[in-house]
């Protein structure tokens, strides 16, 4: 076991173990302001989200690599879902993936073309940094190193969060069981947490999509002199 991936398990044995105690330990007031969709660790998980975009836009450039970017969208993609976007301007996400909004003559046709060709370039970013992140794993036997073990982690916390969220629903008053405010806690929580470990990803040095590819590599061999 790699030391980062110590630390890391380290990190996540805490913090769960802090998510769990605290409707035990808190007053039920509290523990709903936290866990709540505008609490401070929803919010801190959008700041966390663009700060791993942010950095991971920043060695794109002086790597001057493409495939980063697909990761840097999916990482803006989290921090605008985490922060919600306008109603003013989306009724929601999921009307977004569905083909009545664009057919719709009551949603300005600019406004449609805009979110359309969005949704279209991320979602293309989001299944290029599958795609390569799944090949990643399974090619190159990436589970073994810390790199694919953070996002592994980052992977588990997030669908673990949203089965958090359908236990606990939509609560809009703290009036409830403790069963729900842990699973209020667990969904922001893990969230926040999945963009700690996508962010400790992004950091590492030996970041796999920085790495030089495998046909730049063989290319940069010297050839054999021919006699």
């Amino acid at each position: 076991m790699s030391v980062q991936l110590k630390w890391g398990l380290r990190l996540l044995w805490w913090a769960v173990l802090a998510l769990a105690l605290a409707p035990l330990m808190l007053a039920q007031e509290t523990v709903f302001l936290l866990g709540e969709e505008s609490g401070p660790i929803e919010q801190g998980s959008v700041w966390v989200w663009l700060v791993a975009a942010v950095w991971t836009l920043g060695r794109t450039m002086r790597a001057q690599r493409l495939l980063p970017l697909a990761f840097v969208l999916v990482k803006v993609l989290m921090g605008v879902r985490e922060a919600g976007l306008p109603p003013d301007l989306v009724p929601s996400g999921k009307a977004l993936l569905t083909w009545r909004y664009y057919v719709d003559a009551a949603v300005d046709p600019l406004r449609r073309a805009i979110t359309g060709v969005l949704l279209l370039i991320f979602l293309a970013a989001l299944v290029t940094s599958v795609v390569s992140t799944l090949r990643y794993l399974w090619r190159e036997q990436g589970w073994r190193r810390p790199d694919g073990q953070f996002l592994t982690i980052a992977f588990g916390l997030l669908v673990t969060a949203q089965l958090a969220e359908r236990w606990a629903g939509h609560q809009s008053s703290s009036a409830t069981d403790v069963w729900t405010l842990w699973a209020l806690m667990f969904e922001e929580g893990l969230e926040c947490l999945a963009g700690v470990f996508t962010l400790a990803a992004s950091s590492l040095r030996g970041w796999w999509v920085f790495r030089p590819l495998p046909q730049a590599m063989h290319a940069a061999e010297p050839r054999p002199s021919q006699a």
